[in-house]
This record gives structure tokens, sequence and C-alpha cells, in this order.
């Protein structure tokens, strides 16, 4: 049942250009649709002497505890966010060091270079230096404001691992410390590049401007956690890189766009159509906007996904949230004679299918490159759509989802769905003339509206009030509902919720029953892959040791693949894989997804849980969806709300569910597998999956077994 990638004929693809500014997407070739034959991401590096990895490591060492010198829990976050600019560099250079990812000599003396600037770094941390001053945002010499473009890199503490992540900004020529003026932010997404260490990063972006620099605007460059074409937790790398941008500088969210070329071209398109809150506008190059065709086109070969595989390709297949880009301005790029010129072809069907129309720019006799009479033309359009900035409420949303991770455009939010991986939309106005809003709906079955509450502002034309008057009416696929009589106040949101019937109605639950209550919901839909685009602990088996007993294949399976899940973790998301011995005494984290792995026998959290979750499983047995099969022989991948604490996840049996195979070309790059999976482990894992999938599937909107 795994996701088969065959491939259609042997064809000698363009030689590989490695070019660290652009990291241009590998044009992979025949040997790469070889499962049974794959070659390591990232690629091994050379081999430091001993002397140099262990003067590198200690350098990162004596940082480290300096940093434990200058912290002090009392900090007050601002103060903590700043070792954050100092860690980053040091931890940098450690990942690169324990990965193996130094290729040239150079980046050895780039390493060296990096701690350096830590050190100083922390000088000035102990000194009392403003943030601004610990990145190197400040002005030569006798200049009022800089007189060129500016880079500098920081970094920023994650939620989802507690590891410190890295980025790139350049300030632009113009730019003063003291200025207070909200800046447009461009967020720039890089190019594949295997080879893309955290050193490789710093170094590049401490360096150069980049590929864009326009006027009066702070362009960020997420690291988007390696390769992986800014999905999963890559995605969540660039919303908490804008968040931590936001904390130091003045930024203009009206004027917030979302840019990229080659594999950011992809990110670009992903990021674009799930998030239309954000985006002001959208410029996405080259790239893939959809798996199955890119991979036919690209890289020769034919995709045969299970069911369940099928209705996760929704996930980042973008034509299927076109209407979501109504509400973000979008250009798209491509090289004339550019193969990933297919990217935006399909979007521009997509949109003409749907009435709309997608600009798209081509540069005359371009290959894998943006021409630059393109890119003056690219500018214009996003000058002009930027001109009045993102209305902060909009008169007319238009919001469609496949899965609730995905859910709020404008006053609007999807809170329930009548079923994940199918097309749900609503299409919502509000006629401010009469105060009145009409709703029509597919596939939804809960929403929330909302209007913020916005201060007046005579000098900012995009600031749009609230109704001043209660609603008048409110209408909702026809049907007329009886709103409270001061509605909207005070910012309170107005609960629906559709009956069995069809029959919309004012949903009147608590707080506390929509946090408890055993239904999907935004950030707790699954499916596996999911859990680790937040905050989550990781917990190995414990199985018998050799002297107690023997060790069944699923005692070694699971041990294999917590080791696989840990070390996968570190290298295709560059995260500390955060691991907790609650075996030990460890307090269980609730507000943390929760990741076990072994069996009842071997995982004493997963035995004390297993009367609470929705399966049988001894010894012996394991019992799944009305189906029995030998616990010795098969176990159970799942993701289910946290029996503790149901705002959580716990999973079992699995970290991130794409393999090795899918390393080789970010298209492949998808879950391969739903909310929960019965596996064979007897012939043990593949580059494709965890082992053989004998039964698979979703759970329904409420956590049941279909």
């Amino acid at each position: 049942m795994s996701l088969s990638f065959a491939p259609r004929g042997l064809l000698a693809l363009a030689a590989i250009l490695y070019v660290v500014s652009l990291s241009l997407l590998r044009a992979d070739g025949p040997n790469d649709n070889q499962p049974g034959k794959v070659r390591q991401v990232p690629p091994p590096g050379i081999e430091l002497s001993r002397e140099v990895r262990a003067e590198l490591l200690a350098d990162v060492e004596r940082q480290r505890k300096r940093l434990l010198e200058l912290a002090h829990p009392a900090l007050p976050p601002s103060e903590q966010r700043k070792r954050e600019l100092c860690e980053v560099l040091s931890r940098g250079v450690r990942m690169t060091v324990d990965t193996n990812m130094f290729y040239r000599d150079d980046e050895v003396a780039a390493a060296q270079e990096l701690l350096k600037l830590g050190a100083e770094r922390l000088e000035k941390l102990d000194a009392g230096a403003s943030e601004l001053e610990l990145l190197g945002a400040t002005l030569p010499a006798g200049e009022s404001s800089l007189s060129k473009p500016l880079p500098i890199v920081g970094g920023y503490r994650s939620r989802i691992d507690n590891s410190v992540q890295p980025f790139g900004l350049v300030l632009p020529s113009g730019w003063r410390p003291d200025s207070q003026e909200p800046m447009r932010l461009d967020v720039w997404l890089h190019g594949r590049g295997e080879k893309l260490s955290e050193v490789a990063f710093l170094r590049q972006h401490s360096r150069s401007v980049g590929e864009i620099t326009p006027g009066n605007t702070l362009v960020l460059h997420p690291y988007g956690r390696y390769c992986n074409a800014f999905k999963f937790a890559g995605e969540i790398d660039v919303i908490e890189a804008i968040e931590r941008v936001k904390q130091i500088f003045p930024i203009d969210e009206s004027r917030i766009t979302i840019r990229g070329f080659s594999m950011g071209g992809a990110g670009c398109w992903q990021l674009a159509v799930h998030y239309p809150n954000l985006w002001a506008a959208a410029s996405p190059g080259a790239g893939f906007s959809e798996t199955t065709e890119f991979l036919r086109v690209f890289q020769h070969e034919e995709i045969h996904p299970t069911n369940f595989q099928q209705l996760l390709l929704h996930w980042y297949d973008c034509p299927d949230w076109t209407n979501n880009l109504r509400a973000v301005p979008t250009v798209a790029y491509s090289g004339e004679k550019d193969r990933q010129k297919q990217a935006a072809d399909v979007m521009e069907a997509a949109f003409a299918a749907r009435g709309m129309k997608l600009p798209h720019v081509i540069g005359p006799d371009a290959e894998h490159s943006i021409h630059a009479d393109s890119k003056i033309e690219i500018e214009q359009f996003l000058s002009d759509a930027l001109q009045d900035g993102k209305p902060r409420l909009p008169r007319k949303v238009d919001l469609t989802t496949y899965m609730l991770r995905y859910h709020e455009l404008g006053w609007l939010s999807i809170e329930g769905l009548e079923e994940h991986w199918q097309e749900s939309r609503v299409q919502g106005e509000w006629f401010e003339a009469d105060n009145r809003i009409e709703l029509t709906t597919k596939g939804v079955t809960h929403l929330k509206l909302q209007f913020p509450e916005v201060e007046n502002d005579a000098a900012d034309t995009t600031a749009v009030d609230a109704p001043q008057e209660p609603i008048a009416e409110l209408r909702i696929d026809g049907q007329v509902l009886q709103v409270a009589s001061d509605w909207p106040n005070a910012g309170q949101p107005l609960r629906l919720l559709k009956d069995s019937g069809g029959e919309w109605g004012l949903d009147h639950s608590t707080e506390f029953e929509l946090a408890t209550a055993m239904r999907k919901r935004p950030g707790l839909q699954g499916p596996i892959d999911d859990a680790f685009m937040d905050a989550f602990n990781m917990m190995p088996s414990s199985p018998p040791k050799a002297s107690d007993a023997k060790k069944t294949p699923v005692d070694e399976w699971a041990t294999a693949e917590f080791r696989h899940a840990a070390s996968e973790w570190q290298r295709q998301f560059r995260g500390d894989p955060p691991v907790s011995d609650f075996e030990g005494g460890a307090p269980v984290e609730l507000q943390k997804n929760v990741v076990l792995f072994g069996t009842p026998s071997t995982n004493l959290i997963l035995a004390s849980w297993i009367d609470k979750l929705p399966v049988e499983w001894d010894d012996e047995k394991l019992f799944v969806n009305g189906k029995s099969y030998s616990a010795k022989t098969h176990v159970l991948a799942m993701i289910y709300p946290m029996p503790l604490a149901p705002q959580s996840y716990v999973v079992i049996n699995s970290g991130f569910t794409f393999r090795e195979y899918a390393q080789l070309n970010n298209a492949r790059q998808v879950p391969m597998l739903p909310d929960w999976a019965v596996i064979d482990v007897t012939d043990g894992a593949t580059s494709e999956l965890p082992g053989k999938i004998v039964d698979a599937g979703f759970f329904d909107e409420h956590w049941q077994f279909k």
C-alpha cells in the first residue's frame, strides 16, 4: 500500500548546478526514481580533522556556558530573546558539525567567523546592547541612514522543539535605527540546496543581499528548516520568523508579501493559499504547485497513491485551494524555457477554471533564472498591489479548506467540517449600508464570526471599523438567524453550528466544552504529520533486556523507528529532538503533543492510556477498527487527542511520515500516513514506509473509526 513512484523511462537530465544564492532545484535523474537505491540527503561532507572538530566544538561549548552565565530566569522575554541572537551562531556551527555538512575547506573558515561573531555578540549582550546592536543593524560612522542595503543574520527559539533557528534579513538603503515608520516586509523563500547547512546559510545571509532589494522594504530570508519546500515544520518556520522580526522592527502588517523562486516558488504557492489572511501579495517563481503532474513532467515518473494518500495530496496540492487567492493579489513568474514553468501553467488553468485570472510574467528566452526585465514587471505589480495595503476588514470573504489547520480569512473562521479532505468552502459578505451579513457554505458544520477591534486613524486609509451598529440580519444558506441585539460588541465572537438536519443555529458552547469536546477542530484535526508542526516531546520504548526476555520483532522495530524519527528530525528539520524520560518520572507536559514509541508492554505512558484509546492492545493481540492482528508482528501508528489533555495530541509509533525516498525531490515530501495505520513489521521499514501497511484510514469528525 505504499505510495509507489515508478520511472516511465530513462532521461538524461541537466547537470546539477549548486548555487548558494539561488540553490536551484536539483534536476534529479532516473537514479533518483529507485526507492531501493536512495542516496543520502544531506550528502556526507568532508571529513574534519580531529583537531578542527575539537576546536569548533570547544568554542561552541564555551559560548554555551557563557550564555548560561548571562541567563537569569527573572529576565523579561525581550531580554531572553536577545540571547537567541547570540546562540543562533554557535548552534549553527554545532548542527553543521553534528550532521557532517562541511563540504569545502572555506566552510570551516566560515564556521570560525560565525563563532567569532557569536563571541562579539556575547560581549555586547553582557554590556547591555539592544537587539539592533546585537544584530549589527547600525549605521557606519558619519552616515544618517544606510547608503546601501545591509544584510544581517538573526535567530529565534522555535516553539516546536525549543531549537534556535536562523534567519537572514536585509535592511533597505535609507533605513535609520530611530525610525518608527512601519515598513513593508517581503518574505523571500530560497531554492533547493542539499548542502545548505546552517553555516552555509548564515554565511550567505551575512554577506549577500540576495535576489531582491525593493526600496523601503525589509526582506526576510527564512531558513525554512533546510530543504523541505517550506512544508510542515518548514512552513511554521516562516510564520515564526515573521513574528520574531515584528518584535524587532516596525512592520506594516497590511504590506507583507510572500515571494520565492524554484523550491522557494513552490513554498510561496503553498503559503499563499494556506494563509490568505497574512499576505498582501504573492510572487511565486518556478518550483512546483502540486505533486502528481509535476513529478510526471519533471521527474518522468508516475505515482500510484493509495486511497488515503490520494486524499492527503490535497494538503499541498495548491490548485485545490485556488479560491483563497482571491484575497491575495498574485503574480507568477516563469522562464520561457524552464521546465518548471509547468507550476504556473497548472495554477493558471486552476485560476481560469474558477473564473479568475492569474498574471503570469514569462522571462523571454530564460531558463531557470529570473529575467532582468521580468523583475521590473514583477516589482511594478507588487507596488501597485500594495499601494493601499491589505484591508483589515474585508467586505467579502471566500475561503476554501480541506483541513482545519487552515481555517481563517478576515472576520471568518471555519471551526468544523462535515468531512476532512473534501472541499469545504464559505463565501460571505458584510453589507455595510444596512449592516447585514450573508453566508453560503459547503461542507461546513461550525463557524466563528468575529470583527476585529480597529483603532481609528485618519491617516490610515486601510483602517476600517467593525460595524458600529448591531448586525440587523444574518443570513446563512438562505436561513435567517436571530443574533444578540448588541452583536458585534467588544470584539466578541459569534459561533454558528449546523445540526444533523442541516439547520443552522447559534452555538452557545462554553470555551471549556469546546476545548474538551471530542471533535476535529482547528489545531486538533490530524493527520499524524500535524503533530510535528507544534510543540512535541518524544518518548522511546523500553523493551526487555536480553537477559530478561527475548525481544519481539515489534520491540526491535519500535526501537529502530524511534532512533530513525529522532535522527531524521535533526537531519531533515534541523531540530534538537525533544526526548523526555517520562518513565524516569518526568511529568507529561500537557500543553505539548506527546509522541510515544513501543507497545503497552514497553511504554509506561502508553500502558496508562491504552484503555482511553479506541483500540485494544496486549502482548498477544492488537484489535483495531473491528479487526484483530498478532501483536508479535503488528504495531499501531496513530494520532489521537491526548487522554489527559484533549487539546493536544498523542502520537503512537511515528515521526513525520515521509522517508528517505521523498527527500530526493521536494514534491514527494507529502504525508504518507493518515490518522491511523496498522503496520506489519515482519519485513522491516523501507525508504518509503515504516513497514507493510495492512490497514489505514482517517477518523471521522468525532475521532471515531469510520
